[in-house]
């Protein structure tokens, strides 16, 4: 069991019983299929796996869990996904068997980023309890019934490896897709606005570094949220987004540049390039809006005008 999944502690629950243990295990490249049962009461201390996903799925008796902060009373009609930051204790009768799918954390990780079409902020969690009476959760449980039965079969197609590897991603994705966890709202494109610390953090890069190719992309990055998120957040307190607010930034910049500015010096084209303005007759049409007069006249008031 340690060499399969992760080193664990078992103990026997009740006095003068023993071990009857059965474990029959197959395994592809990112998933491995387990059927387990123990003949005797046993409790279960685990420590978080950190480098993979288990889909616990009943098949007969009952089993407790707690997952992190989280109970689940595992039925036929109940199974739990572990993810790899839970730390596992579990209660586990001598008539329960258990399918137990191992899903190994970086492709898991990877699969998700690629439906967001993003990079992931942070560690991928599920919620603990997945009903499989209905819905998606019984969809996921039929696709692993035909794992199950192929792995069984010599002479599968899931032995070839470009087989498998599809049938492990459409295993990935479904879970992903079909059972909740702390990306399925952004999965959805229910993006929320970047709370005010992520917005204070991409404004700091802004205000400090105006000069700098800042992107919404980059600026996320830094404040640890999405675009999606950051221009949200931006529109919410600014009622523009990040690129607007850093354009909005540049040409202050350029019009403190020209006040203080040497006429006979220096010449606009010079100051809005050096801020990234580099098509004239645009940016004096902005600079107008903003400012109520045209650049050059703001330049020739300043003090060697």
């Amino acid at each position: 069991m340690g060499r399969v999944f992760t080193p664990h502690d078992i103990d026997l629950i009740g006095g003068g019983v023993r071990l009857d243990a059965r474990m029959h295990s197959a395994r592809m490249r990112a998933t491995s299929v387990s059927l387990l049962s123990y003949g005797a009461d046993v409790r279960i201390d685990c420590e978080p796996t950190e480098t993979f996903f288990a889909v616990l799925v009943p098949l007969s008796g009952l089993a407790e869990i707690r997952c992190g902060p989280d109970r689940v009373a595992l039925t036929t009609d109940m199974a739990c996904v572990v993810s790899p930051t839970d730390q596992v204790h579990m209660r586990w009768p001598s008539d329960c068997v258990q399918l137990i799918v191992r899903l190994e954390r970086a492709p898991m990780e990877a699969c998700l980023a690629e439906l967001l079409g993003a990079p992931l902020r942070r560690p991928l969690r599920f919620a603990p309890a997945m009903d499989i009476r209905s819905g998606y959760g019984r969809s996921w449980c039929h696709a692993l019934d035909l794992l199950v039965s192929e792995l069984d079969r010599p002479g599968s197609l899931i032995e070839q490896s470009a087989v498998a590897d599809r049938f492990e991603n459409t295993l990935m994705s479904a879970l992903l897709v079909g059972h909740e966890h702390n990306y399925t709202r952004m999965l959805k494109g229910e993006v929320s606005a970047a709370p005010t610390r992520a917005v204070s953090i991409a404004l700091e890069w802004i205000e400090g570094h105006p000069k700098r190719l800042h992107t919404t992309a980059s600026l996320a990055r830094e404040a640890d949220v999405t675009a999606r998120s950051l221009q949200l957040g931006f529109r919410k307190h600014f009622n523009m987004g990040p690129m607007e607010y850093l354009r909005e930034v540049r040409l202050r910049r350029v019009r403190d540049q020209l006040v203080a500015a040497q006429s006979d010096a220096v010449t606009v084209t010079e100051i809005a390039a050096e801020w990234g303005f580099l098509h004239g007759g645009h940016f004096a049409a902005r600079y107008q809006r903003r400012f109520g007069e045209r650049p050059s006249e703001t330049l020739r008031r300043s003090g060697g005008g």
